[in-house]
């Protein structure tokens, strides 16, 4: 079957031509005849009056950049991909002594080109620095703190609920609210709390034992509840709280609480509970409402918690005070030093908008993207949107600035 026939035409240096036609007519099988990538078995095709077929692989990665519809994104960061476009014309350069060298310049001006700018600075702000390599940048990051609460801290009040020692968080979990801080032993992880000694003689002291675990059946009852008003699973696994497939075993669980007492069930049903009531977020879960005293009762146990902790284990937590840098939370969130009180397109404009100009304003902005540009895309990309490879592959072929540039549907996921 003949695929291609009576195809003619010339470009010249610096023309353009796009090429449209229905699904099947050999745009793509054009395209990729031109790039080597198929044989072609009758005409010419010439580059600089020499025939593609007899040039070498390594003429064609030179002359030739190509964007197919889904471009091949190698495993690695944004950046090592980047670099990979000019990295065999480097080598080749280089053994001539013009070494090509891909400024910070470069990079960012592609981003911006190609609409990944925005992509890669978010990839930054949500990077977790490493309190080992990064302590120069964490005490940079706290200035930016201070100076974001100077200037936009009274106008974000309404979208961020900031972290405060003598509130209550209605944006974090009751484990969050008790810890006010950032585990930095895993004993003190969320999941671990519960067999935690210090975490079960603060819950002692604060008299918060009996009041968790008496609310957290009455969470259970309120989340089976819900779960029978709705007829998909999907709003049960978002609420993060329990597999929609426990819940016959929440059933049960009630069960034998209201027969027997919570005192008398087994310490490992106890446990169930109390890990499930730590997990819950007022703002998340509002068909639940936690009561006004176990609410002044876990600030309470916050206080005896920090009492505790900083005595017999100093270095287990990290917590949240305006001079202490969180860990194990993103740049963003060390930023603004809260969390949105909601998920809406408009809050995150308005916090991104107050956060991409105190990052202008304090010559930060640079710092971030380099950071963006370290985020690992996974294998062929899979951390990637389809639109972000594509843009990807569009700011490569950029950097690589070929004699001839061929984009097939390039930009169909964007």
């Amino acid at each position: 079957t003949r695929l291609l026939s009576e195809i003619n035409f010339n470009l010249k240096h610096g023309d353009h031509m796009a090429l449209v036609g229905f699904s099947g007519s050999g745009k793509s099988t054009l395209a990729q005849c031109i790039a080597q990538l198929y044989k072609y078995t009758g005409g010419k095709i010439l580059i600089g009056q020499k025939e593609v077929s007899k040039l070498s692989k390594e003429d064609i990665a030179q002359t030739v950049g190509f964007v197919s519809q889904t471009p091949f994104i190698f495993e690695g960061s944004i950046d090592e991909n980047l670099q990979y476009a000019v990295a065999a014309k480097a080598e080749k350069e280089h053994a001539d002594g013009q070494p090509k060298t891909l400024s910070l310049d470069d990079r960012i001006m592609v981003l911006q080109q190609t609409g990944l700018f925005i992509d890669v600075l978010r990839f930054g702000l949500n990077t977790v620095l490493d309190k080992n390599k990064h302590k120069d940048i964490m005490g940079e990051i706290l200035d930016l703190r201070k100076t974001f609460q100077q200037d936009h801290g009274e106008d974000l009040a309404e979208f961020i609920e900031f972290y405060d020692p003598n509130i209550y968080l209605y944006n974090s979990s009751v484990a969050e609210n008790i810890l006010f801080g950032d585990p930095l032993d895993d004993a003190f992880n969320a999941k671990n709390l519960p067999q935690n000694e210090i975490f079960n003689e603060v819950l002692a002291e604060a008299a918060l034992n009996e009041q968790l675990l008496d609310s957290g059946i009455a969470l259970i009852d309120e989340l089976i509840k819900f779960s029978d008003q709705r007829s998909s699973d999907e709003e049960i696994l978002e609420l993060g709280l329990i597999d929609p497939d426990k819940i016959d075993d929440c059933k049960r669980l009630c069960y034998k609480v209201k027969k027997k007492g919570i005192q008398k069930i087994s310490s490992q049903r106890r446990t169930r509970i109390l890990r499930l009531m730590l997990e819950f977020i007022p703002q998340k879960h509002q068909f639940f409402d936690l009561p006004k005293k176990l609410e002044n009762q876990i600030l309470e146990g916050r206080k005896i918690f920090k009492e505790k902790t900083s005595a017999a284990a100093c270095d287990a937590i990290s917590f949240c005070q305006m001079s202490n840098y969180l860990h194990a939370q993103s740049i963003l969130t060390n930023i603004f030093y809260g969390k949105l009180k909601e998920e809406s397109s408009a809050a995150q404009e308005k916090v991104n908008t107050c956060i991409h100009q105190l990052l202008i304003q304090e010559d930060f902005l640079e710092d971030i993207i380099e950071m963006g540009m370290q985020y690992s895309v996974g294998t062929k990309g899979d951390n990637l949107s389809g639109g972000q490879r594509q843009k990807l592959a569009i700011a490569r072929i950029f950097l690589k600035n070929p004699a001839v540039m061929i984009m097939d549907e390039a930009t169909s996921g964007l």
